[in-house]
């Protein structure tokens, strides 16, 4: 006998879990479907979610002006962002948090990003503990069913307009079909197909290194596409700038150390295939989505510099602080772990006795050039060519040997692929609803976009993770 169920959610991260909770709260018998091992996904990475009025925010007196917070989001889209859809998600983000809460997910603080608005509510534990400590026991206990190691091979519409899921074990490869009026599609984008992120434009997929869980293959987008889903690429992924290039080692274990915020988080000199500078530093580090634009407009990209360097980012200081991310301002073991990191042979390093050694090793003919200049411009305190403040301008010295560290782009998640409307229902190609089909989190977040992720307001993807997976389900219980 086929089961039914009022709701499949199809992937158990952040956003699958926000409509799972939400609708076993409203008595839905709901299956929640994820083809990995455990469940979080890409969400067990999460720092955190967006909010304007959260009751955190008004403690510490930090409410965002929701008008101007509107205005700037769309101004960033270049108003490519659905007005509407934004209006409703900001208007909701601070009883998210609330409802969150009273789910057993704890918060650590609020916080801003460089210059960004302090919308940033982080999590104890990131996501995993959000998911695996809230949210997942919260559920499970109302009687939400999960079945893991599970894919979602097809889905039909049959007579009734109710939903055939076909479900595969990825073990054993059984396959059953259940039944559901709606079916909510959270699979996490695409970022891990690599054939559709080379069909996206204003991409260099050889630069762009993913930093997610890897299940991130476009899943949703195909079983939404064969029901008539319009296709909607704007090219947005979601980027956080330099990541250390090195396809030998997991990318997840590379980010957040101290070498990758040394050379990511401080605006040291970066330089392209040439051996040349292509931007002001310090304005990218501010924001992580333009450090991640202006590198991947580049064939290569690195970060030179000299052991004097090396030496006082580990023993003194660094010129940005990086607090209350990380509480002091120097990283205590950066030259212990650049040590370690020549031993194990990582790709990324590159470390010479001249520059012109350095130069020949990384194939940049004219970094011997752009360093004595870059030099000259250090003692002079001005940056002609780009302007960046005299207190990162750290010249790069001769005494002792000198380092190269390769970057990539790295990335988060895709916010493309689906068009949805302001109930999160997937859209065909005429711009009508496809009835009980839904797209949240990553799957169904074009809404929010134009190119480029806005760390202006950070926390609003993960926030529409939790946003758009509740504002699915409550679309839901008001159609019945």
């Amino acid at each position: 006998m086929t089961q039914k169920y009022d709701v499949v959610v199809v992937g158990a991260g952040l956003a699958g879990f926000a409509a799972a909770t939400e609708a076993v709260d409203n008595n839905l018998k709901t299956l929640l479907i994820e083809k990995g091992k455990i469940t979080g996904g890409t969400g067990n990475y999460v720092e955190g979610v967006f909010a304007a009025d959260s009751e955190l925010q008004k403690k510490e007196h930090a409410v965002i002006d929701k008008t101007e917070l509107l205005k700037e989001e769309l101004e960033y889209s270049h108003y490519k962002g659905d007005g509407k859809m934004w209006q409703k998600y900001i208007a909701s983000a601070g009883k998210n948090v609330s409802w969150l809460e009273e789910r057993g997910v704890k918060f650590a603080m609020v916080v801003s990003m460089g210059t960004s608005v302090r919308s940033w509510h982080l999590f104890e534990g990131k996501g995993h503990d959000a998911i695996h400590n809230g949210l997942e026991p919260y559920a499970k206990k109302r009687g939400l069913t999960i079945k893991t190691l599970t894919k979602v091979t097809d889905l039909k519409q049959v007579q009734d307009q109710s939903y055939e899921v076909v479900l595969e074990n990825v073990t054993d490869k059984v396959t059953e079909i259940v039944n559901t009026q709606n079916v909510i599609l959270a699979t996490g984008g695409y970022l891990n197909d690599e054939k559709l992120f080379s069909q996206t434009p204003h991409q260099n997929p050889e630069n762009v290194i993913p930093v997610n869980s890897g299940k991130s293959t476009g899943d949703g987008l195909r079983l939404a596409w064969q029901l008539g889903a319009k296709k909607y690429f704007t090219g947005m992924s979601m980027m956080f700038g330099g990541q250390l290039k090195d396809k030998t080692v997991p990318s997840f274990k590379l980010w957040g150390t101290a070498i990758w915020s040394s050379v990511c988080d401080q605006p040291q000199m970066w330089v392209n295939e040439l051996g040349e500078r292509f931007v002001d530093e310090s304005a990218c580090v501010v924001n992580w989505a333009n450090e991640g634009n202006a590198m991947n407009r580049q064939d290569r990209v690195f970060c030179i510099f000299s052991q004097n360097i090396l030496d006082d980012f580990t023993d003194k200081s660094y010129p940005r602080s990086m607090k209350p991310i990380i509480p002091e301002d120097r990283y205590p073991t950066l030259r212990a772990d650049i040590e370690q990191a020549e031993k194990d042979g990582r790709k990324y390093l590159h470390k010479a006795e001249t520059i012109e050694e350095l130069a020949h090793a990384i194939n940049t003919p004219n970094l011997p050039a752009y360093v004595k200049h870059y030099n000259e411009m250090a003692k002079n305190g001005e940056d002609t060519d780009f302007h960046k403040p005299a207190k990162y301008m750290l010249p790069i010295t001769g005494d002792g040997p000198v380092y190269a560290i390769e970057l990539g782009v790295g990335a988060y998640t895709t916010g493309d692929g689906l068009r949805v409307n302001v109930d999160n229902e997937v859209l065909n190609t005429e711009g009508r609803p496809i009835k009980g089909l839904y797209a949240i989190g990553s799957d169904g977040s074009a809404v929010l976009y134009g190119d480029t992720y806005g760390v202006n307001v950070p926390g609003t993807h993960a926030g529409y993770c939790i946003f758009s997976g509740r504002n699915a389900v409550q679309a839901i219980t008001q159609a019945e």
